[in-house]
């Protein structure tokens, strides 16, 4: 979207993507927008790109609009061919030159380089940002930092599920061998116990893949992989046995989902508890080199079929979930160069800005206004499993629950490094803002909203400028091209 809205303002763009296809999460599983259930929040270029895909597909909900990843990479591609946009494809960020407070050049690991007068690092782990020296955080607040009542390290607790409006915790076993805890621990389990409520930490939320399956269309079966551990599911299997004790039956759709989006195909999520996530692997991976990210990412997708697998195989599955998930296979029309799975890990948070303003949870609750906003998000401020450890001989998590919020604004400041440090750069995804804050803003018609900023104000820029631009001017470009800037 920044690329696009750049060359839309007559610039010469280049787009480099780091892998070998276009379009982040939006191509690659993630079907099922989190477009606002409110009209008039999300407009300009995010909401003709939904428009288009409502149109495509005939889909009468105007807020609720899904697509193929297959076609969502193909009309990125044309929507940028059409502005004229060049994208460079496999190139991944080695280091950075700068003069003085200006990025001079972006040096590729491919050998490729460039330089440009603005730059803008819309990527999920924001690691242009961080070789060129604009200041990070990795992990989150403490309480106190900001005054945030959801901030830093929040209480553990068993596994809760609901019956006749009553909580019950659901009590499993967290060692090799169960009660005896010189066995070790299970995989997904670590040993830290309680932190000090409201401490900052270098936590971050769990990665996943939104992976796509079907059911009736073109499918690949589900099959066992290379690197399957049933141990590695022995928490699912507990979960479900201690759940069973407790009156819970397990739904057939516990590990394919229920959310049907267009032509037989479901987008899969992970589910509260023992599903695709795969927790405590963030820091490693964003601040791993990039055979530390391709480890990773393998750990994830193997951790994800072999889950399917299990679901499909092991007696410990009620026989019925077995059956239905049986039933589904990969997509055999999507992700064709990669098995059928999709390319991108589901990187919910990175490394994040610290900008010249911070977004915290007190301005998104109290709906902060803005002489230089430039867009609205809208999501609850949702937080993915933090931590997963022992308590009191039990598996406990570390997570909270969502806090709500309407649409708020959100500045430009938030997009942009301290003047002292880059003078150069626009930052639309890793922005600047707080965990708590950050937990709504990482959405990808949020992201869109944003790329298109980033696009116009770097079009705006003189000299490369982008603290100095106007913002009277930015806030008309984006108004006229359909941008909502006020709910």
């Amino acid at each position: 979207m920044a690329a696009i809205q750049a060359a839309k303002m007559k610039k010469k763009v280049i787009l480099l993507e780091p892998t070998g296809h276009i379009g982040g999460m939006m191509s690659n599983g993630l079907t099922r927008t989190d477009a606002s259930p409110r009209k008039n929040v999300y407009g300009g270029l995010a909401a003709a790109f939904l428009k288009q895909a409502r149109d495509h597909y005939k889909t009468p909900d105007p807020i609720r609009i899904y697509f193929e990843s297959s076609w969502a990479e193909a009309t990125f591609k044309t929507n940028l061919s059409k502005v004229g946009v060049t994208v460079y494809y496999g190139n991944r960020i080695l280091k950075v030159e700068r003069s003085g407070t200006k990025i001079k050049r972006a040096i590729l690991k491919n050998g490729n380089d460039y330089c440009a007068d603005v730059f803008i690092d819309a990527s999920y782990e924001g690691d242009l940002m961080f070789k060129s020296f604009a200041k990070t955080i990795l992990g989150r607040e403490s309480k106190s930092q900001y005054g945030e009542s959801a901030a830093g390290v929040n209480r553990i607790r068993a596994p809760v599920l609901t019956n006749d409006g009553k909580e019950v915790e659901i009590k499993v076993d967290p060692y090799v061998k169960p009660g005896d805890p010189k066995s070790g621990l299970l995989p997904g389990v670590i040993d830290v116990g309680q932190k000090p409520l409201g401490s900052a930490d270098t936590s971050l939320m769990a990665y996943n893949y939104r992976f796509c399956i079907t059911q009736n269309g073109p499918k690949v079966p589900f099959t066992k992989p290379a690197t399957y551990d049933p141990v590695r599911y022995e928490t699912t299997a507990r979960f479900f046995a201690a759940s069973k004790k407790q009156g819970f039956g397990v739904s057939p759709a516990y590990f394919t989902g229920s959310d049907l989006m267009v032509a037989g195909k479901y987008d899969v999520n992970s589910s509260r508890y023992f599903s695709t996530n795969v927790w405590h692997l963030g820091y490693s991976y964003v601040s791993g080199t990039e055979a530390k990210r391709d480890e990773i990412r393998a750990i994830v997708r193997n951790h994800i079929l072999g889950l399917m697998w299990f679901g499909k195989t092991d007696p410990r599955v009620p026989a019925n979930v077995r059956a239905h998930t049986a039933s589904f296979g990969l997509c055999a029309d999507e992700f064709k160069d990669n098995g059928n799975f999709p390319r991108q890990m589901y990187v919910r948070q990175a490394r994040r800005l610290v900008g010249q303003f911070v977004l915290t949870q007190r301005n998104l609750e109290r709906k902060t206004t803005y002489p230089d906003a430039i867009g609205l998000g809208y999501y609850p401020m949702d937080e993915h499993g933090m931590i997963r450890t022992v308590k009191d001989g039990y598996i406990a998590d570390e997570s909270r629950k969502s806090i709500g919020t309407g649409p708020y604004q959100i500045p430009y400041r938030a997009m942009l490094p301290k003047k002292v440090d880059v003078s150069n750069l626009i930052v639309p995804v890793a922005i600047s803002a707080s965990h708590v804050a950050y937990t709504s803003i990482r959405v990808e018609p949020t992201y869109m909203v944003l790329g298109q900023a980033a696009g116009a104000a770097a079009a705006l820029a003189t000299n490369g400028d982008v603290s100095g631009v106007n913002i009277s001017k930015l806030r008309k470009t984006l108004s006229d091209a359909g941008q909502i800037m006020k709910y």
